[in-house]
């Protein structure tokens, strides 16, 4: 298997700084529209304000108690509770997903379908949608641009979609104009993997809701266990990215939680897109080399684990714990340069997204989160579970969250029968 890393994930935008335990505001830049006008007779809304960014902070407080030994074992507990393969348990209203899809077309756009992780979704959802008899998919060509946005658009107006989702982490606010106008043509705009459970997307239609928070949670409890409590901890948190901040906020709250400043404390650097894999990594060394106490790196944005690895190379002590569902992210945990991964099943969440989207169209009762699990893997349990499966695969992230999920869907959209 290979073991080499190599992580694909660009895009382009603000300025970084290294702050003491404060992230920085996530400020997107508006950029002018595209000159390419959606082919319609609806004219172009004017384009409304962006929504204000709250400033995040973390911070350690002396009215947090020390840790106690038993919230050590419950945080502990916490953790093995997501250490095995997931368990099917979606609870929600079955519907005969065949009738829901008849019929329909659905475009879906991401933010950049020419870099790994998008391309690995746009395949999953192709498979799952073709499963809920969903024949019709638009794609789109992307690469971040907000015109190569616009022009999907303009594209899911052009083929008459029903629907349009919007993957990652998508601007809004620089392609409002043409949601809005591809809304004003019948085509309800669904947003998915930017926003956890309980929060919704502005201009959209629709927030797929699920819970992104755990992630932050558990790379956070992590920490807290392997230290006792006595975290000092380097978050590493892309401004330009609205999945980075909300996996930073579950972070934050877990660690505002049980870390007391007489314990452990939190610096932040706030980078970009455009620095990861362009300066990152020297960022990283100087806050480590500038700070011998720190003693955990955590990376909210997966295309930065490279940097991540790069920085700690020479440093002994700084562990690194990540989020990604990437082979290059499984290649990190196996060969032991990530201590922790929090894994994340892009085939999963693609299930959950047509089964959302067919649950709008045809209807059916909504759950109040589409269930999407995560799983916290190491280089141990990696080899473990190698070792024990004897099935044909090519890697563990090809087995670590099995199949329970599909033949779940299967039953509940009735189409074993």
């Amino acid at each position: 298997m290979k073991k080499t890393i190599s992580i694909i994930l660009a895009a382009a935008m603000a300025s970084a700084a290294v702050m003491m335990s404060a992230c920085g505001e996530k400020k997107a830049e508006t950029t002018a529209e595209s000159s390419v006008e959606a082919e319609s007779s609806v004219s172009q809304p004017e384009k409304k304000q962006e929504s204000s960014k709250e400033l995040l902070e973390v911070s350690s407080d002396d009215a947090v108690a020390k840790l106690t030994s038993n919230q050590l074992t419950e945080i502990n507990n916490k953790i093995a509770g997501y250490q095995n393969v997931p368990e099917w348990k979606f609870d929600a209203t079955p519907f005969n997903v065949l009738e829901a899809s008849d019929g329909k077309k659905v475009a879906l756009i991401t933010k950049n379908s020419t870099n790994s992780y998008f391309s690995l979704y746009e395949h999953n959802f192709d498979s799952a949608a073709k499963t809920a008899g969903l024949k019709n998919v638009v794609f789109t060509e992307t690469d971040g641009s907000t015109s190569t946005i616009n022009d999907a658009l303009a594209k899911a107006v052009e083929e008459k979609a029903d629907v349009a989702i919007l993957e990652g982490d998508i601007n809004k606010d620089d392609v409002s104009s043409y949601i809005e106008n591809t809304q004003a043509n019948g085509i309800e705009i669904f947003s998915s993997g930017s926003k956890t459970t309980g929060e919704k997307d502005h201009y959209v239609d629709y927030t797929i809701p699920i819970n992104y928070n755990i992630i932050g949670e558990l790379m956070a409890d992590w920490g807290i266990v392997k230290t006792n409590g006595s975290l000092n901890a380097l978050a590493v948190y892309c401004t330009d990215s609205e999945l980075s901040e909300t996996l930073f906020k579950g972070f934050k709250s877990e660690f505002e939680k049980y870390v007391s400043s007489s314990n452990g404390y939190c610096t932040t650097i706030n980078t970009s897109s455009l620095e990861i894999g362009n300066g990152l990594s020297n960022k990283i060394k100087k806050a480590i080399d500038d700070d011998s106490n720190i003693n955990y790196i955590f990376i909210f944005d997966d295309s930065a684990i490279s940097d991540a690895i790069t920085a700690t190379s020479v440093s002994t002590g700084v562990k690194i714990v990540t989020t990604g569902g990437t082979k290059e992210a499984f290649d990190a945990a196996q060969s032991g340069s990530v201590e922790m991964l929090v894994a994340q099943s892009y085939e999963w969440s693609s299930y959950a997204v047509v089964d959302y989207v067919l649950r709008i169209l045809s209807g059916t009762d909504l759950p109040k989160e589409q269930y999407v699990p995560v799983r916290v893997v190491t280089k141990d349990s990696i080899e473990k579970a190698l070792n024990e499966y004897d099935g044909d695969y090519d890697g563990f992230y090809e087995i670590c969250f099995g199949a329970a999920f599909i033949d779940g869907y299967t039953e509940m959209w009735n189409l074993d029968e």
